[in-house]
């Protein structure tokens, strides 16, 4: 269940920050910081092209600074202690099975549970609960995704298979579509709409090469690449992904078949580039090694906890998809550096070398050198 929260920044109580802050234990001085951060906020209301005067604003927090999304975040985790506290649901939210039950970004707060009653039933104490702390939910933009993996003999209204075509899989969550292969598709129909939007700066001779790359990689290899560290596919789709890349530095380079022949390699050498399939295990290697160092509590390490003791028992037949965990420890990132991931006890080895980021960064290099070897 994916709360959707109407104008949340807006909306909090500039004395509950205060409150909250006391409470966790915060010195006189920083409280009388925020104090400050708060006040005298001034703002203007834009109606198309009319602009009113300035007015002093006495509610919600100030976006554009650093503060903002701290002022926020610690009022929703006020109201999410709340919401456990009337519904006594455990406090961290994870289940006796080890399953995180609520996971946060922002203000995009997810309930999760296998019983879709149960979190129905949630929402409108969750609405009312939330209410008390100045956040508003709006229940009818709230939606339900329902995860699971479809029978073969499954079909959907056109006689196609329902596997693989779940309607889970083309939802979305923090921009990005929950099944890979949909999502990298997605992103490399926006990289090409993105490429076209600057077909003048890569047709211009007189822009040097180094500076046509450096606006690539701002504008197209960062739509490209979002939330890569996320992925988890079948290698076709990988392939994929580096020949949409490569196509652009061609473009890019004005190098074109049968005109002229370039081969990957000297590609990637001429314009100082990597695939992109590299340049996501990297992403995959930051994330893991973010979610070990992190706290033992928080949604990212019970998930991993949970999906690694649930993988050693007996699941269902037949032959998995290809999914993050997969990427991680089967015969890819820790598997080439020769670390296991099948019991908790791994899970503890791999937080002590995480520990030190300087020695997981090395852990990483190591395979480049290995291949170059």
């Amino acid at each position: 269940m994916g709360l959707d929260m109407s104008s949340a920044f807006d909306t909090i109580s500039r004395q509950t920050v205060l409150n909250l802050l006391e409470d966790a234990g915060c010195t006189r001085d920083e409280i009388r910081l925020v104090r400050f951060l708060l006040s005298n906020t001034k703002i203007k209301v834009r109606v198309n092209n009319a602009t009113s005067l300035e007015f002093i604003s006495t509610n919600g927090g100030p976006q554009g600074d650093s503060v903002s999304g701290l002022c926020f975040t610690i009022t929703l985790a006020g109201a999410c202690y709340h919401l456990r506290a009337v519904t006594l649901r455990p406090t961290p939210p994870i289940n006796p099975s080890g399953m995180p039950e609520e996971d946060a970004y922002s203000d995009d707060i997810d309930y999760l549970g296998e019983d879709k009653d149960t979190l129905e039933a949630l929402l409108p104490i969750a609405t009312k609960v939330f209410k008390e702390w100045n956040l508003n939910i709006n229940e009818s933009k709230t939606e339900f995704v329902h995860v699971y993996i479809a029978g073969k003999d499954e079909v959907m209204d056109d006689g196609k298979p329902l596997r693989m075509n779940e309607e889970w899989c083309s939802s979305k969550l923090l921009g990005s579509l929950l099944e890979s292969r949909k999502d990298v598709t997605r992103r490399i129909m926006l990289a090409n709409v993105a490429f076209q939007n600057f077909k003048k700066v890569w047709c211009q001779s007189k822009i040097p090469l180094q500076k046509k790359l450096k606006v690539y990689k701002a504008q197209v290899v960062s739509i490209l690449m979002y939330n890569s560290s996320c992925w988890g596919m079948p290698k076709s789709y990988w392939d994929k992904l580096d020949a949409c890349h490569r196509n652009h530095l061609r473009k890019i380079m004005n190098v074109s078949w049968p005109r002229s022949m370039m081969s990957k390699d000297t590609l990637y050498k001429q314009s100082n580039s990597t695939p992109m399939s590299e340049r996501a295990e990297l992403s995959r290697w930051k994330m893991l090694g973010h979610i070990l160092r992190s706290d033992e509590r928080s949604p990212a390490q019970a998930a991993l906890c949970f999906a690694v003791e649930m993988c050693s028992e007996v699941g269902r037949l037949g032959a998995h998809r290809r999914n993050l965990l997969h990427h991680l420890k089967l015969k890819v990132d820790l598997w080439k550096r020769f670390i296991l991931l099948e019991l908790y006890d791994d899970i503890l080895h791999l937080r002590e070398l995480a520990s030190n980021r300087g020695y997981w960064s090395k852990l990483f290099d190591f395979i480049l050198e290995y291949k170059s070897i």
